[in-house]
């Protein structure tokens, strides 16, 4: 049985085929109808512009969201004032075993 799944998606006034695992199917639909509903509100907020601009908007705007998301999930800060604090209670505990 093949996995892959053929569909179009209405993405500004174009149709775009794509062929996708079948099990993403779902998030390709959601993916497309969230840039749709962008380009629906750039439209209405910033009315004569062109296409091109307002797709440009759409992916600076997805692109913006990818970077914070990025941002939000980096542990890198937590595993540093872990590791100080790991530090800190070994040296503590070093100290009781002298005494």
């Amino acid at each position: 049985m093949d996995d892959r799944l053929r569909i179009r998606l209405l993405i500004g006034d174009a149709n775009y085929p794509l062929y996708i695992p079948r099990d993403e199917e779902k998030l390709y639909r959601d993916a497309a109808r969230m840039l749709g509903d962008m380009l629906n509100r750039y439209r209405e907020t910033f009315p004569g512009l062109s296409k091109e601009q307002y797709l440009a908007m759409v992916a600076l705007h997805c692109a913006y969201m990818n970077l914070e998301k990025k941002q939000l999930n980096d542990t890198a800060p937590f595993a540093e004032r872990l590791q100080q604090s790991i530090d800190l209670l070994a040296d503590y505990l070093g100290q009781e075993e002298k005494q």
